[in-house]
């Protein structure tokens, strides 16, 4: 979550954290259960964060929070995946940095698709 702010940050875009904790469920509740950060970036731009586990959002937003997906991208919304993990320099190096790797969810005749910026 710190990565993806301090990316907004520096673009100086105004963002809302809409991930919170429930101290009586114990577990984080999302916006619509699929935004984690909402971004005013042209029009509303939902961000959900990850690591490197992006299957399990994946299959959250097409398949389990399908109807709220469908609803946000409906209604004008854009919707991000940004997962980070750590990379190698070079091989055999020791030395990582954070790779940030975005992925556009669109709405293709009714149905959630996926699509992976280079």
């Amino acid at each position: 979550m710190q990565r993806a702010l301090s990316l907004i940050k520096k673009d100086n875009l105004p963002y809302w954290v809409t991930e919170v904790w429930n101290q009586w469920a114990r577990r984080r509740i999302d916006l619509f259960a699929i935004v984690d950060i909402l971004v005013l970036d042209n029009g509303f731009l939902g961000v959900q964060v990850t690591g490197s586990d992006l299957a399990a959002h994946r299959k959250k937003i097409s398949e389990d929070e399908k109807q709220n997906t469908i609803a946000w991208l409906k209604n004008k919304g854009r919707l991000e995946i940004w997962s980070f993990r750590k990379l190698k320099k070079k091989r055999g190096m020791k030395a990582k940095y954070w790779h940030n790797k975005i992925t556009d969810v669109l709405l293709v005749n009714g149905e959630v698709y996926f699509e992976e910026r280079k």
